[in-house]
């Protein structure tokens, strides 16, 4: 099911509103991991599902020049081949995966390890357990979004009248 989600954002770099649509084939958990990563790594030229003249399209994107992306970044489900495609073709560009939890993440980063010759430019990020699946079970069709900064790697999202807390993992 189609289904659009506004958010009123406010975090420590910005202050905002959004709106997302989660395709039929799109989890919930898809649509807030593209938010975190929004929210994470924000800067003034961040696109969300920009089309930029390639192959494959990202979750986000900071545009550089001559058509190669400064940050490329992908969330969720991704495959070991569309990692070395982008490794291969934008040798400059620093890529992100942003999944939900742990184990996950670091099976694929071993996987990654293994087949990637610029391994060392991925980077991998993740949430505690259930933090993604928490947030997507609490969305609703209009969203007041608080995130802020805990302690060191740790955020805090109230989303409406629920409060999280996660740790924010890179690897």
């Amino acid at each position: 099911m189609q289904e659009k989600f506004t958010f009123n954002i406010e975090a420590p770099r910005f202050k905002r509103k959004m709106i997302f649509f989660k395709e039929e084939t799109e989890s919930r958990e898809h649509v807030v991991l593209k938010l975190m990563a929004y929210i994470l790594f924000y800067v003034e030229r961040l696109k969300i599902e920009a089309e930029i003249g390639t192959h494959y399209k990202p979750d986000l994107v900071i545009e550089g020049d001559h058509g190669v992306p400064e940050m490329w970044i992908d969330c969720g489900r991704i495959t070991l081949k569309k990692i070395e495609s982008l490794a291969e073709k934008f040798k400059r560009t620093k890529i992100v995966i942003v999944k939900s939890e742990k184990n996950e993440t670091l099976s694929f980063r071993k996987q990654a390890a293994k087949r990637l010759e610029s391994f060392e430019k991925v980077q991998f990020v993740y949430f505690d357990r259930g933090f993604v699946a928490g947030l997507a079970e609490a969305l609703n069709r209009s969203n007041d979004l608080v995130q802020w900064q805990v302690a060191e790697n740790v955020i805090g999202v109230a989303l409406g009248e629920r409060v999280f807390e996660t740790g924010v993992n890179l690897v």
